[in-house]
């Protein structure tokens, strides 16, 4: 308990002093110095408003630009579906006189195999 009332009282005492020796050590009056303070205090507050008006922007176009690329997504996974369908249909055909082409490769080598066995 000693310690919290001393560390209070140090804290207390510290800021007192840091205080007084502020505003003993500007090189202002006091009019002036509050009239700093208050047009520091302005430029402040004009910060914190465009800072939140930014941020208010930033979420919009991040928002619209989630959608956009949303629907940019399913554009284009419609059309790879579409361009992969087309190809299969197109390869098709080949596909069947390739197999069939493969079957009468390994009846010619079977053959063969017959010929060179006799």
């Amino acid at each position: 308990m000693t310690n919290q009332k001393s560390l209070f009282l140090g804290l207390i005492v510290g800021g007192v002093i840091g205080s007084v020796s502020a505003l003993l050590s500007t090189p202002s009056s006091g009019r002036e110095f509050r009239d700093q303070i208050k047009g520091n205090r302005e430029k402040l507050e004009e910060i914190i408003v465009r800072l939140k008006n930014d941020s208010i922007a930033l979420k919009e176009q991040l928002v619209k630009t989630a959608k956009e690329s949303s629907e940019v997504v399913k554009e284009v996974s419609t059309d790879l579906q579409q361009s992969v369908k087309e190809w299969r249909e197109e390869i098709a055909p080949h596909q069947q006189n390739l197999q069939k082409e493969i079957a009468e490769i390994e009846e010619k080598m079977k053959q063969l195999e017959q010929t060179l066995q006799k």
